[in-house]
């Protein structure tokens, strides 16, 4: 079901629009292109912003896809409807997917996205909630398909915080921002993300608690899809991904224009307050600083260090209590990613604009 502009508005405090049902196809060509759908794990925010420039951009197109690009309701939300053919690729949590596949869905890691994980919970500055003790007393909002409230227990686990005194509360995705700025609730589970941009462009300032620095490490957004894709459509992963990769690299290098291109692919967007604009730019400028690390400096992006996967699924086994999760080198694979690169000159200008966005711990 749509939300339309003017109700969306109104739940995230006028921050943030996006609809159930996004579809942005990418233009016409001469000859039959292959239909693709693929799933955000969220709202189509400046945090996804490379998905639509790619297509856009037509980076898509000269491959031969047509995409479309729907959002998402947490990366809980994502793994059945890819598992079941719903959608050709969807973008979510790694641990998250991890999660689902030792639930018997055959899904795997084909690109990363970022290798930083945002996961964390959140808190208004005002309120002084800046360790995990904080929480006990207070209650949390979460939405219960996120990767944040998947993830929860191994946040619990990892601190040591007693789970029965903090009080939580489930929301719709769309209302969690809403009530933390209405002060309804202390704090929530989010993504960094997809929280900080909203507060900031309202001025608001955010304590923050990741889960990785307590312990719970990992690495965050992937893009995954069925194996039997892999075994049987390697070109639809190839071109996807390629796809997939310029447009990232295109908002790494194109900040200022990939929030044009973002306002222009998204309706809902179009002629929007200075304060949606904000919420795109920023949580592109995030997006990127999650997503530039030394391994994929030197292997392209898309890369997944094996090192990192590794820790993700100890993280799954020893957090989450999940034992019976297939090898770990079955649930990724680097085979259609590293060819999209950045420059050395690129890389510096890129890591030194987006170093005053990375997510860090409150004290």
């Amino acid at each position: 079901m749509p939300i339309h502009r003017r109700s969306f508005l109104k739940l995230t405090g006028g921050t943030a629009v996006a609809s159930a049902g996004f579809a942005i196809g990418a233009p016409a060509i001469l000859r039959a292109a292959t239909p693709v759908k693929m799933t955000l794990p969220w709202l189509p925010l400046g945090t996804f912003s490379y998905a639509f420039v790619a297509n856009k951009m037509g980076f898509w197109e000269k491959r031969g896809l047509e995409v479309t690009i729907d959002r998402g309701f947490g990366s809980g939300r994502v793994c059945v409807p890819v598992d079941q053919g719903q959608y050709d690729f969807g973008i979510l949590d790694l641990a998250v997917m991890m999660n689902c596949a030792a639930r018997g869905l055959d899904l795997v890691a084909v690109g990363g996205i970022w290798p930083r994980s945002p996961v964390g919970i959140f808190s208004l500055k005002e309120y002084a909630i800046s360790k995990p003790q904080d929480l006990q007393g207070q209650t949390v909002a979460f939405d219960v398909g996120s990767g944040d409230f998947q993830l929860w227990p191994a946040f619990v686990k990892a601190t040591g915080i007693d789970d029965k005194k903090v009080n939580k509360v489930t929301m719709d995705a769309a209302a969690l921002i809403k009530a933390l700025v209405e002060k309804q609730v202390k704090a929530e589970g989010n993504f960094f993300g997809s929280i900080a941009p909203s507060l900031w462009a309202q001025g608001l300032e955010i304590n923050s608690m990741l889960y990785e620095d307590y312990g719970v490490k990992m690495f965050s957004n992937v893009v995954a899809c069925k194996r039997a894709t892999i075994e049987k459509k390697p070109e639809l992963c190839e071109a996807f991904l390629g796809g997939l990769m310029e447009g990232l690299k295109y908002v790494y290098l194109n900040p200022e224009k990939s929030v044009a291109l973002h306002l222009e692919s998204v309706k809902e967007f179009q002629g929007g307050s200075v304060a949606n604009q904000k919420v795109i730019e920023y949580g592109q400028a995030v997006s990127t600083a999650l997503g530039v690390v030394p391994a994929v400096r030197e292997h392209g992006l898309g890369y997944m260090d094996p090192d990192l996967v590794a820790t993700t699924a100890k993280t799954v086994e020893t957090y989450m209590g999940v034992t019976n999760a297939p090898p770990t080198q079955t649930l990724f694979t680097n085979k259609f990613v590293g060819t999209v690169k950045l420059s050395e000159a690129e890389w510096t200008e890129v890591e030194k604009r987006s170093e005053k966005y990375l997510p860090r711990k409150s004290s």
